[in-house]
């Protein structure tokens, strides 16, 4: 096993734990994404393997890390939802490395439920396209009125 690829596996397991659990690791974050940027770019490197639409994926989500990181010496000076746009960004580039989209995380700020405070909430690819299969079943299921509809208590495969 070579050192590009023992680096590799480093790179692609503690990405998103580097961006948020320590937020003095912008300088590793960085080094990680330039190491990925110049063995993509390599027509011999490590990842020369991907088409160019997996390439251009991760240049994008790369510009998207530098620009965000840019002139930043912690995750922490970053607003909560430049933070998950960062750790989105970073799960991008991971999910085309190990060629592995449904394990990608997507991060997103909402409010709490009756408070204007934000929350930051995750789910993976596979979890979010499950919720969207289950409303979109739900909202499918033909309703009949069978009796008494106002009161909703005539309605079939409905309430």
């Amino acid at each position: 096993m070579g050192k590009s690829t023992l680096f590799f596996g480093a790179v692609v397991l503690l990405a998103p734990a580097l961006a948020l659990a320590s937020a003095d690791k912008v300088g590793q974050i960085l080094e990680q994404q330039r190491y990925i940027q110049e063995q993509t770019e390599k027509s011999t490197g490590d990842y020369a393997r991907f088409n160019p639409e997996a390439r251009q994926r991760i240049e994008s989500a790369q510009t998207q890390i530098f620009d965000l990181l840019d002139g930043v010496t912690s995750v922490d000076q970053l607003p909560g939802s430049e933070q998950a746009e960062l750790f989105n960004a970073l799960e991008e580039v991971k999910a085309v490395l190990t060629e592995n989209e449904d394990d990608r995380q997507e991060c997103w700020r909402e409010h709490k439920v009756g408070t204007n405070m934000k929350e930051t909430r995750c789910a993976t690819v596979a979890e979010l396209r499950a919720v969207q299969q289950d409303t979109r079943g739900y909202l499918d299921r033909a309703t009949r009125c069978s009796g008494d509809c106002g009161s909703g208590r005539g309605l079939e495969g409905g309430l």
